[in-house]
């Protein structure tokens, strides 16, 4: 099988690999390694060769601090031109393709992330493709102004010995380790299931995530005094014969040996 992958961010990257540990030929396209899929017209060859084609590659748009609305703006127009780009060389070559989407397209209305992937999600039903919804998914890497909640968490273990949240830490998600998360992706374009939200199916609270990564790393826990905020979806298409093989603690403590390796590598 010949694999086109669309984007190297942590899902993207996971993606590739377990894709060639089946023996695939793999391609990957991101802009991380120099490319720019807002002009995909530039990859008909690529795309021409491949079988199956993986569109990870997004501008999450996803900071910590508040963004100011030109920040938001940039990131609405930047995913825009991605869609029209990708699609339109998907739609052109008639290549069967997986679509990753996100929780944040069932709530459009709150999230500018939420906007562009129901967009992605509409070009991508009308296209024949499958849809395959994360549900924060979690994995190493490096700490920045876009980093997720558990990489946050474990790297303030690891620098600070505490884990201070922003909460109270009563709010809950589902979380899905990364590897579970790409072997999803595989399973679903096999089974034939379009549209699937992806996620381990069990709510935990931002505090019980501190508290398993604490027991890890022995750093405390510290809580904050505000409410976090409520999860503002619920799963609706669950993933049909399919169950995550990595319990939360397996997941964490891959990740804190990842954390723990890049750490000696590049600090």
């Amino acid at each position: 099988m010949k694999d086109l992958v669309l984007g190297a961010g942590l899902v993207g990257t996971h993606l590739a690999v377990l894709l060639k540990e089946r023996g695939n030929d793999v391609r990957v396209l991101s802009r991380g390694m120099g490319h720019d899929l807002t002009r995909a017209e530039n990859y008909n060859s690529d795309f021409i060769w491949a079988e199956r084609v993986w569109f990870v590659a997004w501008d999450t748009g996803v900071r910590k601090a508040d963004a100011p609305a030109d920040y938001e703006m940039d990131v609405l127009e930047a995913n825009t031109r991605l869609c029209q780009s990708v699609f339109g060389m998907l739609r052109q070559h008639k290549k069967p393709f997986l679509f990753v989407s996100s929780q944040a397209a069932l709530s459009p209305d709150i999230f500018v992330l939420g906007t562009t992937k129901r967009l992605g999600e509409t070009w991508a039903r009308f296209l024949g493709g499958f849809v395959a919804r994360f549900w924060n998914v979690y994995g190493w890497e490096p700490v920045g102004a876009k980093s997720h909640l558990v990489p946050d968490l474990v790297w303030k273990a690891m620098t600070e010995g505490s884990i201070s949240l922003l909460s109270s830490g009563e709010e809950t998600r589902q979380f899905l380790y990364v590897r579970d998360a790409v072997e999803a992706l595989v399973y679903q374009f096999e089974s034939g299931q379009k549209v699937a939200d992806v996620t381990s199916g069990a709510w935990v609270s931002i505090k019980e995530m501190a508290q398993h990564i604490s027991t890890l790393t022995s750093a405390k826990v510290i809580t904050g005094e505000n409410a976090g905020k409520p999860s503002l979806a619920i799963p609706q298409t669950p993933l049909v014969g399919w169950k995550p093989r990595f319990e939360l603690n397996e997941g964490l403590q891959e990740v804190l040996e990842s954390a723990r390796l890049w750490k000696t590598k590049n600090l």
